[in-house]
């Protein structure tokens, strides 16, 4: 990749030879003052992001309402083509028969012994996935206001769901806003099940940014 202009050796890059050829002489100056121009132009860019971050402008405002889905059992062939996943980066339900769906949800509804579980995506085949769930015991989804640290907290084997049940998730990896991948976490309550249904109503929230544990926006 050639540097960016303004650098004070100014190179480039010979894509046919791969060689990395210095610049001649002539120009030079002129290439230095661009980039002086450039580099003075996006200064009070820089500023500005700095003082919004201290001044609480910054990517810490999120709005901390639960979203509320309906997921349907995928165990159950008479509700195939209903939406059983739950993608917690995007905060939206998934048919995990459709095409394109794999690798896009973190968990999914079925059941075992007659109990509806939710499952963590890597135990379907085909998917590779960091996906995990921790119940927290005791609390409400108001009151759980950071996910667990410890990976020992959490599991990615399927969880035995109860009403009125809160529970953090790490989700997959997923691209993050800006650059890079990472996780991010979430927190969800169990509000109804319909056996007769086979179906689940969740409430959730969800740090929209990335490696942040916090399940509630940051005071000013």
């Amino acid at each position: 990749m050639p540097p960016a202009t303004g650098v004070a050796v100014a190179v480039r890059l010979t894509v046919e030879t791969g060689r990395v050829i210095f610049a001649p002489q002539h120009g030079r100056n002129e290439m230095m003052q661009r980039g002086h121009g450039i580099l003075r132009s996006l200064l009070p860019l820089a500023v500005f992001a700095v003082v919004a971050c201290d001044d609480g402008l910054g990517p810490r405002a999120w709005d901390p309402t639960p979203d509320t889905a309906l997921l349907y059992s995928a165990t159950r062939p008479e509700l195939i083509g209903l939406p059983a996943a739950f993608d917690f980066v995007g905060v939206r339900r998934l048919n995990i028969e459709t095409s394109g769906a794999t690798g896009a949800w973190d968990a999914a509804l079925a059941e075992q012994n007659g109990e509806f579980v939710f499952v963590p995506a890597g135990n379907f085949p085909g998917v590779t996935s960091r996906a995990a769930i921790s119940e927290r015991t005791e609390t409400t989804l108001e009151a759980l206001t950071r996910a667990p640290g410890d990976t020992a907290a959490y599991t990615q084997l399927p969880v035995r769901l109860r009403t009125g049940a809160v529970y953090a998730v790490r989700t997959r990896t997923a691209s993050c806003v800006g650059f890079g991948v990472g996780t991010y976490y979430a927190k969800f309550q169990v509000v109804s099940m319909d056996g007769a249904a086979g179906s689940v109503r969740i409430a959730v929230v969800v740090n929209p940014y990335c490696n942040d544990r916090s399940l509630i926006p940051e005071e000013d």
